[in-house]
């Protein structure tokens, strides 16, 4: 099987999980949930393995972001936004590529770069340390900027009040940090808590 059909069959397989989150949400089958929590996060770490391929692209322009093909990591800045970045991906997704894409704003006052991304009606901020070359960021700087936007839903997710509500949060929030781990690690956990709580 090729690398683009292995691709497109992921991206399928992503879809009927997504679909399976929200049926066994509204029924409550915590056990079904946590299983496609699970199955999810794995087809989300596949994706991310063909989207880590060796370089930030930035895309800066209207015109760029339409032409864009290929399978990667994607930097947005401005006058692009977060909502340019959740389009971009989705786009990317239906032409069968898989993508890593965040989106930078300008640099605080405080020297700091905020970076955000979108999920199911939210949208997640933090401020990271800039690249030390805002024109050829590193993957490395990249792949953190990721993580510190993964690590503050789980900061948040804490501070909401109930095992449902912090489910709800995470799951609204997978969107946003989809190759954030250890959110569907703790959203499966919780699944498991809540029918604990119900034996």
């Amino acid at each position: 099987m090729g690398l683009q059909k292995n691709i497109t069959v992921l991206i399928k397989e992503e879809k009927k999980a997504n679909l399976s989150i929200e049926q066994f949400r509204s029924k409550k089958d915590w056990l079904s949930l946590s299983n496609a929590i699970n199955q999810l996060s794995e087809i989300r770490e596949s994706l991310k393995s063909f989207a880590k391929n060796g370089r930030v692209r930035i895309i800066d322009t209207n015109e760029a972001m339409n032409t864009v093909e290929g399978s990667g990591r994607y930097l947005l800045r401005p006058p692009l936004v977060g909502r340019d970045a959740s389009l971009l991906h989705n786009s990317l997704k239906e032409r069968g590529f898989a993508s890593l894409v965040v989106c930078r704003e300008p640099k605080t006052k405080l020297g700091l770069c905020p970076v955000v991304s979108l999920g199911s009606g939210v949208t997640v901020r933090v401020q990271v340390e800039e690249p030390s070359n805002k024109d050829q960021p590193t993957c490395a700087w990249f792949d953190y900027a990721l993580g510190e936007l993964g690590q503050h839903v789980l900061d948040m997710t804490d501070k909401q009040d109930g095992l449902e509500r912090q489910l709800d949060y995470l799951i609204a929030h997978f969107p946003s940090i989809s190759s954030y781990k250890v959110a569907y690690q703790k959203a499966a956990l919780i699944c498991g808590l809540i029918q604990e709580a119900k034996d």
